[in-house]
């Protein structure tokens, strides 16, 4: 059977920092099960939302700049993992952005896909889990509560025990929902 994909979509400005630290450690984990690709946003030019409406009676947005290489891979994956640093109390603006960029796929184009988060912060990142919980209700696609790390200097994640555990934990959940789909699907297949 063809390995399911996932991607693991890093907001952090910053390479080998403690949000890719903990996204690799992830995918890592996924990779008996799901074919697996790490995209970082500031390698992509992604304007910001212009908000002229285009997507409303279109299903696509009308900016062409590098979410068109994005778009495809969101709608192949069946799971989409979002990792963001905490700056100011929030996500990053480049993660803000992309969000802000997919608003034409909260139609259903990615329902029935997995959605997950990373949040990596040094204290209060509660507004961080609210901005990626709601996103990933407006995509409509089935959530599963994330990894919060605390950390501030580069590598400080690889010490959170907690963060690294609930790590294993998230890997299990996801890889036993997705058993669980292939079980359903070749049960609905017989029948």
């Amino acid at each position: 059977m063809e390995k399911k994909k996932a991607i693991g979509i890093i907001g952090s400005p910053r390479k080998n920092g403690n949000t890719e630290f903990l996204t690799d450690r992830l995918l890592n984990l996924l990779k008996d099960s799901f074919e697996t690709e790490k995209i970082f946003l500031k390698d992509y030019n992604i304007s910001s939302c212009q908000e002229c409406y285009y997507c409303m009676d279109h299903d696509e947005c009308s900016i062409k700049d590098d979410m068109q290489i994005l778009y495809p891979k969101l709608k192949e994956s069946q799971l989409i993992i979002l990792s963001s640093p905490i700056f100011m109390g929030g996500i990053t603006s480049r993660m803000r952005a992309f969000m802000e960029r997919t608003w034409h796929l909260r139609k259903g184009q990615l329902k029935d896909k997995t959605g997950t988060y990373i949040i990596v912060g040094r204290r209060n990142i509660g507004a961080g889990i609210n901005e990626m919980e709601e996103y990933l209700s407006r995509l409509k696609v089935n959530k599963i509560a994330g990894v919060l790390g605390f950390g501030l200097r580069e590598r400080d994640v690889s010490k959170d025990e907690e963060a690294l555990k609930d790590l294993q934990k998230l890997s299990k959940q996801i890889t036993s929902l997705y058993q669980q789909k292939e079980k359903l699907g070749q049960d609905m297949i017989i029948l």
